[in-house]
C-alpha cells in the first residue's frame, strides 16, 4: 500500500486504543512532518559537480555553518528558503555516482543514493511542503521530501526467568540446547540507546553511536517537551528513555548468573545506536522516545558498515521516506537481517520501516497466542512474537514490564541471531525464510489461510529455527536422523577371560549395548600312545635318537611328538604357561 505524502489538513479516524490503557501514537498519517526540515537527494551528475564541503556530523552544539551545496540553481532556492545547518546523511560514495554500469542502465548501489542525500534546515516560517515542492522542481534534485518523526512502538505498563513467559512461549529453552548465541554475532539496536552500565548488558556491548541530531531548538508536538541529549552526534549512545534498554535485554542479556533476567541469546553482542531521544508529556510526565527518519537512516547505514548482522528497529510511523528506504535496502544488500515492529495503533495502516521491502515485520501476541489488540495488521507482516507483559532490563540497572510490538520485535531479532550463530554462512534472505517456515501457524478461524494479515506465518519458534539452520546430524552414510543429544558409541573392548564361562563387559552409561561373551571351556583330547615301527630300518635306535622329547624309549618320531603334546597340554590346563606371543591365552 502506498503511503500518502501527507498534509496537515488531512483528517483521519482516531486509531483504536491498545491494551491496558494504551495511548494513541504520538504521530499519525499526515502530522509526522518535522517543521523546518527537508531532505534533498541530488542527481548523480549534480553530486559530482557540487563544490560545498558538507560535514557528516554537526558540531558539538548541533549546528553547522553550511547553508549551500555549491550547485548554483539549488543554492538559489536554498537561500530563498533560509537554509542553514546542512549535513550529509551518509559518507559520499567516491567514484560510484557515474560508473559505466550506471550509465548503461544498471541500478545504482544504495550506498551511492545515501551519499547524495542531505538534511537541510530552513527558516521556521517557511511551509515545509512548499519548500519541498520548490526543491523537487529542480532538475538537479532527484527527490525532495519532508523529514518525518519516528517514535518508539511501546505501550508502558507497569529477576525472574519464571516471569519471562515470552522466552518459554517461543521455545527458547529448547533452542539453548543447540546454541546460546555467539559473541561473533552482533545485533544493532536502533532505538533510544542503552543503559551502558547495566550489569545485565554492559559485558555484551560493542561500540555504538548517538545519531540523534534534532538541532539546538527542535519543535516538539504540542503538549510535549524535549529533554536530555538531542543536539549533536557523538559516540555515547546513553539511554534516557528506557525503551532501547528494554529491547536490548530481550535480545541478549548476561544469563544463567542468578541475577535479573535472561535474553534470547546469552552471548549475542549488542551494538547500541541512539536514534530516538527523550520527549515528555507536560500534562502527566509520560515519557516516550522520538527521532527523525533522517537519523534512523544514518543509524541503519552506520550499523551496516560497522559489522552488524541483525538490525532491530522497534520504532516507526505511518509515512515512508526515500532515504530511510534506501538505507534499509543498503543494509539488506550487505547481508544484514532487518527486523522492525508492525506498530501499535491496531489498524491496518502500514508503519515504516516495517513495511519496506524485505524487512521482517513483527506483530505482537498475548500469552494465549491471540493477537494483541494494539498490534497493527497488514499483508506485509511476517511473524508474531510475545508483546504483552514483557519483563526485561530497564534504566538505572533495573527491570520493567512493557507492552507493544516494540517488545515482540526483539524476540525475533534474538532468534535471528541464534540462527546466525548456528550457521554463520546463511544470507539474510535465508534467515528470513527459516524464521517464517518454522513459525507456529496462528489464525483466528479454522478457514483462515496461513500466512494471514494478522499473524503472518505465525508465532516465531526459536527451537525449530535453530534446528532447521543446523540441519540433520549424520550418524553414518546410510542413516540420517535429527537428534538433540548425540549418540556416543561404545569403544572397542578386549575381554580378559582368565577362566572359561560367561563374562559381561563393564556397562558404560553412554553406550547403547551390553556385550555378553560366552567362552567354552577347552576339551582335553584323548591321546593313545602306541609304539611305532620305524619305516627306515637303517635309523638308529636308543634314547633320544628317534624320540626328540625323550618320552618313548626306542619309539619313532610320531610317538614321541604325541606324548610331548599331551604333556604340554596338561601343563597349559594347570595355568602355569603363557601364550607364545606374550599375551594371555584365549584372547578375544
Amino acid at each position: 500500500m502506498a503511503a500518502p505524502s501527507g498534509g496537515s489538513s488531512r483528517k483521519r479516524k482516531a486509531a483504536p486504543r491498545g491494551e491496558r490503557g494504551a495511548s494513541a501514537p504520538l504521530y499519525s498519517d499526515g502530522d509526522d512532518v518535522i517543521p523546518g526540515e527537508v531532505i534533498v537527494t541530488l542527481r548523480p551528475e549534480a553530486a559530482e559537480v557540487m563544490t560545498a564541503s558538507v560535514p557528516l556530523h554537526p558540531a558539538a552544539r548541533g549546528l553547522t555553518d553550511v547553508g549551500t551545496l555549491g550547485v548554483p540553481d539549488i543554492d538559489e532556492v536554498l537561500t530563498r528558503l533560509g537554509a542553514h545547518d546542512i549535513t550529509r546523511l551518509a559518507p559520499p560514495a567516491a567514484g560510484m555516482a557515474r560508473t559505466p554500469m550506471a550509465l548503461d542502465g544498471v541500478p545504482e548501489p544504495e550506498e551511492s543514493t545515501l551519499g547524495r542525500s542531505f538534511r537541510v534546515r530552513i527558516d521556521a516560517g517557511v511551509d515545509t511542503e512548499e519548500a519541498v515542492a520548490q526543491l523537487d522542481a529542480l532538475d538537479e534534485v532527484e527527490i525532495a521530501e519532508p523529514n518525518r518523526w519516528r517514535e518508539a512502538s511501546v505501550i508502558p505498563n507497569d529477576p525472574q526467568f519464571g516471569s519471562q513467559w515470552g522466552l518459554t512461549k517461543i521455545n527458547a529453552p529448547a533452542a539453548w540446547d543447540v546454541t546460546k548465541g555467539a559473541a561473533s554475532v552482533i545485533v544493532a539496536v536502533i532505538d533510544s540507546g542503552v543503559d551502558l552500565d547495566h550489569p545485565e548488558l554492559a559485558p555484551l556491548l560493542v561500540p555504538g553511536f548517538d545519531m540523534v541530531d534534532l538541532g539546538p531548538n527542535p519543535t516538539p508536538r504540542p503538549g510535549w517537551r524535549f529533554e536530555g541529549d538531542f543536539a549533536g552526534r557523538d559516540s555515547i549512545p546513553e539511554d534516557e528513555v528506557g525503551h532501547g534498554t528494554h529491547v536490548a535485554g530481550t535480545i541478549a542479556a548476561v544469563s544463567n548468573n542468578a541475577v535479573g533476567v535472561a535474553g534470547v541469546g546469552w552471548h549475542t553482542r549488542i551494538m547500541p545506536i541512539k536514534a530516538l531521544t527523550r520527549v515528555v508529556r507536560i500534562s502527566d510526565g509520560a515519557v516516550s522516545g522520538t527521532g527523525s527518519s533522517a537519523d534512523v537512516a544514518a543509524a541503519i547505514r552506520y550499523a551496516a558498515d560497522n559489522g552488524a548482522h541483525v538490525i532491530n528497529m522497534s520504532l516507526g510511523s505511518s509515512s515512508s521516506t526515500s532515504v530511510e528506504a534506501s538505507a534499509v535496502a543498503y543494509a539488506i544488500s550487505k547481508g544484514v537481517v532487518v527486523v522492525a515492529a508492525m506498530g501499535n495503533d491496531g489498524s491496518s495502516t502500514p508503519s515504516y520501516p516495517a513495511a519496506y521491502p524485505d524487512v521482517i515485520a513483527v506483530g505482537a501476541v498475548q500469552s494465549s497466542e491471540a493477537r494483541a489488540a494494539f498490534s497493527q495488521t497488514g499483508p506485509h507482516i511476517d511473524v508474531s512474537a510475545p508483546g504483552v507483559g514483557i519483563l526485561s532490563t530497564y534504566l538505572a540497572g533495573g527491570l520493567a514490564t512493557l507492552n507493544g510490538t516494540s517488545m515482540a520485535t526483539p524476540h525475533v531479532a534474538g532468534v535471528a541471531a541464534l540462527v546466525k550463530a548456528v550457521k554463520p554462512g546463511l544470507t539474510a534472505a535465508e534467515i528470513g525464510d527459516i524464521l517464517r517456515s518454522t513459525a507456529k501457524p496462528l489464525k483466528d478461524a479454522a478457514a483462515d489461510p496461513v500466512p494471514n494479515d494478522k499473524y503472518g506465518w505465525g508465532l516465531v519458534d526459536a527451537s525449530a529455527a535453530v534446528l532447521k539452520a543446523r540441519g540433520p546430524i549424520v550418524i553414518n552414510p546410510t542413516l540420517t536422523v535429527k537428534l538433540r543429544t548425540p549418540i556416543v558409541a561404545c569403544p572397542p573392548k578386549t575381554i580378559d577371560l582368565a577362566n572359561c564361562g560367561i563374562v559381561r563387559t563393564t556397562i558404560q552409561p553412554q553406550c547403547l549395548e551390553v556385550r555378553t561373551v560366552t567362552k567354552a571351556c577347552p576339551v582335553t583330547p584323548t591321546i593313545t600312545k602306541t609304539r611305532t615301527i620305524p619305516t627306515n630300518p637303517g635309523q638308529p635306535a636308543g634314547p633320544g635318537a628317534a624320540d626328540p622329547f625323550g618320552v618313548e624309549q626306542g619309539g619313532g618320531y610320531e610317538a614321541g611328538f604325541a606324548a610331548g603334546y599331551a604333556a604340554a597340554l596338561e601343563e597349559l590346563q594347570s595355568g602355569a604357561a603363557g601364550d607364545a606371543y606374550g599375551g594371555e591365552l584365549f584372547d578375544e
